[in-house]
């Protein structure tokens, strides 16, 4: 599964006291390792205690032989370091992301995990080829003991490019905000998600608003559904007839389909409709080895990025290959490969592009602060001029070759297990058009189980939509919310 960059800004709170020396033999109880971690037992089941943690939800994977964690907030990669120094015969890998977390067995075991008042227990038992019963882990605060749930075998049903994605104002929550919003899901609870966005540029304006469903049909298959409303506010806009003048306009478009889950790939089939008509949109994707690898291919999907592709009713038809995932310890990468074909009504083959899409992270150690890289190349291979009005011929939809580099770094921090922010900046360079300066702010709160709310503001002098002109300004609010978080089981659904 991917995850999300370590979020080293941390270490004031879990700051890793002195390694207690470890005696008696392996299978007796251990000191703390640190004010976090406690290693209750080395042997022959492994258990160990984490504090200072909001555990979310638990998933194991028997192919991969691994557990991953979602927690309610920010959590330190030391304490998982320390567990992977401490159990060298028994952890392969352990490491997190913000909000987020993986161990890595080094042979067959059965995960048991418990949560805790303040953070989780958990003891691995080796299967040995064969069947763990399952055994009981300490008793709770009040001295009773309770056998903990079993979780084997059951892929984690949702992926996320949640570690790196395009730092554009497309996806301006991903891109700040890297803990994910899929983490928010606690076993079959329905998500409703709410965004809006405010986007100006000297074309004009627009205001966007999505509105989101994701609800549990049956066991790995989920209705998914999406419906969006853009308002376009603009002084000059080139009309289907061809002429420039001001648009005010309330576009709507939705998209309704499934998500299905097939041992550790998923499958997603969509519907979609605009006022360029009826289209679909189907993506697979797969988790192996931390990395995530997919693709996505649509048939006139609404294009709605920029006032002159409302005015017109664009849409298009694409088809992407991407990757997303940990290259090594710090430094997260994603790359993506799309073909795009542009459309207008009354002419679905306006132009044709290849594009692709790299980005780079490092987080650098000790410090809450990163570099990163972002690059976006789309090339026209084909695209067609329209005789009309001045100023003429025009390609409709603006469409243009584009080349952006972007260099810069993030500093990234928390004010509690609830709050977090991103503060990041840099210099963009285009190859076609003007250089120039970039930053922006984000701001991510986590009030209570199920509840995401976000907010971002961002300003570029370099487009960073096809279509659009330089010196953009954007700001946007997002609240995402699983019905059930609150009361239902941690690990309900594994």
């Amino acid at each position: 599964m991917a995850l999300a960059p370590r979020m080293l800004g941390l270490h004031a709170a879990l700051l890793a006291a002195a390694l207690l020396c470890v005696s008696g033999a392996a299978a007796q109880d251990a000191p703390p390792v640190s004010s976090a971690l406690t290693i209750v037992s080395r042997g022959p089941n492994v258990e160990f205690r984490v504090r200072g943690v909001m555990l979310k939800a638990v998933r194991a994977d028997d192919v991969q032989n691994e557990v991953a964690f979602d927690f309610n907030g920010p959590v330190s990669d030391d304490v998982f370091a320390q567990l992977q120094d401490e159990l060298p015969d028994w952890i392969d890998m352990a490491y997190a992301g913000y909000d987020n977390a993986v161990i890595r067995a080094k042979r067959p075991v059965t995960f048991l995990a418990r949560a805790e008042a303040d953070g989780f227990s958990m003891r691995i038992v080796p299967r040995d080829g064969g069947s763990a019963a399952p055994a009981e882990l300490r008793g709770d605060a009040d001295g009773t003991t309770a056998p903990p749930p079993v979780f084997r075998s059951r892929p984690a049903r949702e992926w996320s490019l949640a570690p790196l994605v395009r730092a554009t104002a497309e996806r301006p929550f991903d891109a700040a905000l890297r803990g994910g919003y899929d983490t928010l899901r606690v076993g079959d609870a329905p998500v409703v998600r709410v965004t809006s966005q405010w986007r100006h540029d000297k074309a004009g304006t627009l205001y966007t608003s999505d509105g989101s469903l994701d609800v549990a049909l049956a066991d790995d298959i989920r209705l998914i559904g999406n419906a969006r409303d853009v308002l376009v506010n603009a002084k000059a806009v080139r009309q289907l007839t061809g002429a420039v003048g001001p648009l005010n306009l309330n576009d709507v478009s939705g998209a309704a389909g499934v998500s299905m889950a097939f041992d550790d790939v998923k499958l997603s089939i969509e519907g979609l409709y605009g006022r360029s008509g009826f289209g679909g949109r189907i993506g697979l994707a797969q988790a192996i080895d931390g990395w995530l690898l997919g693709m996505r291919a649509a048939y006139h999907e609404p294009y709605t990025d920029t006032a002159e592709a409302i005015a017109l009713k664009g849409s298009t038809d694409s088809s992407a290959l991407f990757a997303a995932g940990q290259i090594f310890d710090g430094l997260w990468a994603t790359g993506e490969a799309m073909a795009t074909r542009y459309g207008i009504k009354g002419d679905q083959n306006v132009a044709r592009t290849a594009g692709w899409h790299a980005g780079l992270r490092y987080a650098i150690d000790g410090w809450p602060l990163s570099i990163n890289y972002d690059g976006d190349g789309e090339y026209t291979i084909d695209a067609r001029k329209v005789v009309g009005p001045a100023p003429s011929p025009f390609i409709p939809l603006s469409i243009r070759t584009r080349e952006v580099h972007q260099f810069g770094g993030s500093f990234s921090d928390d004010f509690g297990p609830s709050l977090w922010f991103d503060l990041y900046g840099g210099y963009a360079i285009d190859r076609y058009a003007k250089d120039g300066p970039y930053g922006g702010a984000a701001l991510r709160y986590t009030p209570g189980p199920g509840w995401d709310i976000a907010l971002d503001g961002r300003y570029s002098t370099v487009a960073e939509r096809q279509g659009e002109s330089g010196n953009v300004l954007s700001a946007g609010f997002r609240l995402t919310y699983a019905w059930g978080a609150s009361d239902a089981p941690i690990f309900k659904g594994l």
